[in-house]
């Protein structure tokens, strides 16, 4: 994607000598996010749990839509699910102290990290 990561927009902004994004293309970015999320957990033909979801794993194109990416820790979630029982997954960062601490959790299918 064009615009590469979105941790480089928002962490590393000055060292690519970028400028700082304005409230409105933050919004964007996090409503793009917010519906391909809804887009996995709903409306594709199987619902998957994404794990991993963390803005070094947003991409940006040359227009700024965001695109979620790397799904190397999905989980399908079975049909007509509403939680999943899994292990902890992901980068421990990004990953809720409710999860990490139990090392498993029941979660609706509609968080939104």
């Amino acid at each position: 994607m064009p615009e590469g990561a979105l941790s480089r927009h928002l962490f590393h902004w000055k060292n690519f000598k970028l400028e700082p994004f304005s409230w409105k293309r933050r919004l964007n970015i996090a409503l793009d996010v917010a519906s391909g999320m809804e887009y996995i957990h709903t409306l594709a033909r199987q619902s998957f749990i994404h794990q991993d979801l963390k803005s070094s794993n947003i991409l940006l194109s040359d227009d700024f839509r965001a695109k979620v990416s790397d799904f190397g820790l999905v989980t399908l979630v079975s049909d007509g699910g509403k939680s999943i029982m899994t292990r902890v997954a992901g980068t421990l960062r990004y990953v809720a102290p409710e999860y990490a601490g139990n090392y498993h959790f029941s979660s609706y299918i509609y968080m939104y990290i």
